[in-house]
């Protein structure tokens, strides 16, 4: 069945759009030159949009499009070191004079230049961030960049935890975060293989560094090669897959550059780095040096917690074929390096003790594009990808306790002798990983024109994914462990672990319709997932289709009325789907060591610890991906100097990961210490075995949690008022999310006073969430003076309301279950019985209250100056009043000091240009 329908969307799909009308051939030529110099402007990418031609100038700046059909297009040039150019021209104008097109350096005394988020040209909801506006932010992350979009929120820079991409969100979640996509040169950066843990199966998390199980930590991704960066907020192409959340896509530097050098410095953060790009006219290609290195400490008074980083990249690009076919080929080969560590500090560490987490890895992309022009294919773009990280998680630290401990050291089931351990010890741990990632991707496009200039885009490919961890897992000596206790773990080799391997296919369908002075457009496709694949149509997670549809209908433009030059109405309804990752897909076996005969009398010659061992498999083989139902509908508009777009959106992420307690009865011995004579060494054949029935429980994997997201986004945008040399943004967003913690009904045994367990485990229901609120705007006041080479902006943060509260739960057992599967209805009598109150959570009136905080403002200052073509010096100040009011909580009565304190950074920038 579903090879028949794969047949039968190719058949539809791709042979009959082939059935195209051409109107006759018209040639295009032109030239691009600086608008500062009048210079030509060698390899830059000329695109016309709509049909997706595309070519390169040569040594002259010149460009030619042969064979196109006569019609209105969106003619795009791109340069690095330039704004992106963007027209709308009738090509029947140009059929016999040139296309001259003047791109405006990115360079302080040009009028254009851009220093905010904009939103992105497109069906679906989207932001676009220029080199320009990220060298203005000054980021030393992504998440620095990230504040920029709207509903963003300032926040000092802090490299002393884990970052992580969050879009239309509230807070941190995990699910969300592993959900967004990072896209880097046409291919994903996935943090699927990371397993740095100690054990799944157990609480103990350790005291490294990890963001295993969760997104990608932004902190290892280097932002000064960045020449632009989309985020996909709304539902995107079937080419972008494995997410829920959204996409993040980001374009590195290509072509000739000056030599750059940045100095960055703030309390925390020094960073340096340098880049060049130099341009090989002869061969028609360039090629490109990039190198950073970055510090920071978490409090500078005492640098005993640190992080470090350092990147480097090289890569070369060429375009073939620029006479006919033009086939741009690139190659990138990257290294990173970081280093999160928590050396012994006198004050707050016992001697010797230390952490630190160490990262470091390559990774080579080669990506690029071929325009065939032929009767299925229109153009290729190809993707491929590996990448290859190694991880290490170590600390040593002090292992005490007031009591005396003992282990297993089995890694059979059954009674085995175990050992005592001293009372203090210093333990050593490293985790060892080596993430492996391979990725490939081929993407066709068909475009045919029709007479009524109907535009049909078809879209199919396919892409492969492999995920493996090569990595020796848990080192430890088993004899000196870091953590002790009964639910314990055993060293595991991560190389051990099966990979990932998943493959999609895709197909969408793109027509744009002239109605009258109108146009409809409608975007149609389905992605099609085989998770852990075992074959083309075998599968070990199974087969998901995502079914994603766009329309964007502009109602006015100039043609049709005299107050909007523009008026479109969007929507969209999408599906997307996550797999796991190898943390959820193969977790770690679960060791319960029970002792069965606890004999210690001083002298190693009759001291003996009997372990009754059981080891548990804690796959969960109805594990599924997590799954995103996406819907918005938006306007956008331009009227007069004022452009702008309000979006609103729905989205209902079920299936979220996450490790939940799972629990058995087991049956187990032990035995009679008292039959032992004083001062012997037990004889086990001759003491009497006592049998019990007990309740273990370890951790597995489940698909528990549900995220529900609803909002609007808005972003206003007033041209610049020439008198006033400013230009105003005002954005913002409403945000309401809804977590879900368990979905479904899961089971707890309380803890009991004594060693003797409860007979009964409590069932409960679901439905435990928290809701999360809050509007904010922003409102950016941009001032540009071009003669001076001066940008001053200044941000003004306003968060209206931020409210959060947990929806009445009753934390009371559905019923009670023994160890024979007997079943007991929870009464309400039994809430108030002593043998059952501690089956039950009785939470104050505080707890329910609503948390509703009061308006906040916070004013940032961001400043740019360019002393000459060489030197830019820039200064930015985060909460520069160094407002930071006192606020009570309601629901828990202690305070707490809102709004980041003051926060201030300079940096320096240097180009050389004749080197």
């Amino acid at each position: 069945m579903l090879k028949n329908l794969i047949l039968i969307l190719f058949i539809s799909f791709v042979l009959l759009p082939g059935i195209g009308v051409s109107q006759g051939n018209i040639k295009l030529e032109g030239s691009v030159i600086d608008k500062k110099n009048n210079e030509a402007v060698l390899f830059c990418v000329v695109n016309i949009k709509e049909i997706e031609k595309w070519t390169t100038t040569d040594a002259n700046g010149k460009f030619v499009f042969k064979n196109i059909s006569p019609a209105s297009y969106t003619i795009e040039a791109r340069c690095l070191g330039y704004e992106v150019y963007s027209t709308t021209i009738n090509l029947a104008e140009y059929a016999n004079k040139p296309l001259i097109i003047a791109l405006i350096p990115t360079s302080y005394d040009m009028e254009e230049v851009c220093v905010v988020a904009k939103k992105g040209k497109g069906m679906t909801t989207k932001s676009t961030i220029s080199s320009a506006a990220i060298e203005y932010v000054q980021p030393t992350t992504l998440g620095d960049i990230m504040q920029l979009l709207p509903g963003g929120t300032i926040k000092n820079p802090d490299l002393s935890k884990p970052q992580q991409l969050a879009i239309r969100e509230i807070g941190d979640d995990d699910n969300s975060a592993m959900g967004t996509s990072l896209i880097i040169d046409g291919a994903p950066v996935s943090n699927d293989g990371n397993l740095q843990g100690i054990s799944t199966a157990t609480d103990v998390t350790g005291e490294a560094t990890t963001v295993a199980g969760a997104g990608l930590d932004l902190r290892k991704i280097p932002t000064e090669n960045i020449e632009s960066m989309e985020v996909i907020k709304g539902i995107p192409s079937v080419v972008y897959g494995d997410l829920t959340s959204g996409v993040v896509v980001i374009k590195t530097k290509a072509g000739k550059t000056p030599l750059n050098l940045k100095l960055k410095t703030d309390p925390k953060i020094k960073h340096f780095a340098m880049s060049k790009g130099f341009a090989l006219i002869k061969s028609n290609s360039s090629i490109n040096f990039n190198l950073e290195y970055l510090q920071s400490y978490r409090d500078v008074r005492s640098k005993y917690e640190g992080f470090n980083r350092i990147t480097a990249d090289v890569a070369w690009s060429k375009t073939f074929f620029t006479s006919g076919n033009p086939l741009s080929f690139n190659v990138k080969f990257s290294y990173f390096g970081t280093i999160d560590n928590k050396k012994t500090d006198p004050d707050a560490m016992m001697a010797d003790e230390e952490y630190y987490s160490k990262e470091n890895g390559n990774r080579i992309n080669i990506h690029g594009r071929w325009q065939l022009n032929n009767k299925l294919i229109s153009n290729l773009k190809y993707s491929f990808s590996y990448s290859n990280t190694h991880q290490i998680n170590y600390q040593k630290m002090y292992r005490s306790s007031s009591e005396l401990k003992s282990i297993s050291l089995s890694t059979t089931e059954g009674e085995n002798i175990g050992m005592y351990l001293p009372t203090e010890q210093l333990t050593e741990l490293t985790i060892d990983g080596r993430p492996i990632s391979i990725f490939g991707q081929i993407t066709a496009r068909k475009i045919n024109s029709f007479k009524n200039e109907t535009i049909n885009t078809f879209l199919y490919g396919i892409d492969y994914r492999y995920t493996h961890n090569a990595g020796n897992g848990q080192i430890y000596d088993p004899t000196n462990p870091p953590y002790v206790s009964s639910k314990t773990a055993r060293p595991r080799s991560f190389n051990d672990i099966p990979a990932i391997k998943n493959f999609s296919v895709y197909f969408e369908d793109k027509f744009c319709f002239p109605i009258n002075s109108t146009q409809l457009t409608i975007q149609v496709g389905a992605r099609l997932n085989n998770f852990q694949t075992d074959g083309l149509f075998k599968s070990d997670l199974g087969l998901y289709l995502e079914p994603r549809l766009n329309v964007s209908y502009q109602i006015l433009n100039e043609m049709n009325n005299n107050v909007f030059k523009q008026l479109s109405i969007n929507a969209g309804i999408g599906k997307t789907y996550k797999a796991p990752s190898l943390l959820f897909l193969y977790p770690d076996y679960a060791y319960v060591d029970l002792k069965a005969l606890d004999w210690y009398t001083g002298d190693p010659a009759t001291d003996m610890v009997v372990f009754y061992s059981r080891i548990f498999e804690t796959v969960n083989p109805d594990l599924k991906p997590s799954e995103n139902l996406k819907k918005e509908v938006g306007i956008d508009f331009i009227i007069g100097k004022i452009s702008g777009n309000i979006t609103a959106f729905h989205e209902n992420l079920t299936n979220g990961f996450g490790f939940k307690r799972h629990y058995e009865s087991i049956k187990y011995y032990t035995y009679n210490a008292e039959e032992i004579p004083i001062g012997t060494l037990p004889d086990l054949s001759n003491i009497t075995k006592e049998y019990k029935d007990y309740f273990i429980s370890y951790l597995m994997p489940f698909n528990f949690k549900t995220s529900e997201k609803t909002g609007i986004e808005f972003d206003f945008q007033l041209d610049k008022i020439k008198s006033l040399y400013t230009s105003f943004t005002l954005d913002g967003a409403w945000f309401k999310t809804t977590r879900i913690y368990n979905t479904k009904e899961y089971y707890s045994l309380p803890s009991s006073v004594s060693s003797k367990q409860y007979e009964y485990i409590g069932v409960y229901p679901a439905g435990e969430s928290k809701v999360y609120e809050r509007l904010n705007t922003n409102l950016r006041m941009v001032t540009h003076i071009p003669e001076l080479r001066l940008i001053v902006s200044t941000t003004l943060q306003m968060i209206w309301f931020n409210k959060y509260y947990y929806p009445f739960y009753d934390e009371v057992p559905l019923y009670l279950v023994n160890k024979d599967n007997i079943i007991i209805p929870f009464t309400e009598e039994m809430r108030t019985d002593p043998k059952y109150v501690r089956y039950v959570d009785n939470k104050s009136d505080n707890y329910w209250k609503r948390e509703i905080m009061s308006p906040l403002f916070m004013a940032n200052f961001r400043i740019s100056k360019e002393i000459s073509d060489n030197v830019r010096l820039s200064l930015y100040v985060n909460n520069f009043t160094n407002y930071r009011p006192l606020y009570q909580y309601t629901r828990a009565l202690s305070y707490v000091r809102r709004n980041p304190s003051i926060y201030f950074g300079a940096e320096l920038r240097i180009k050389i240009y004749k080197l």
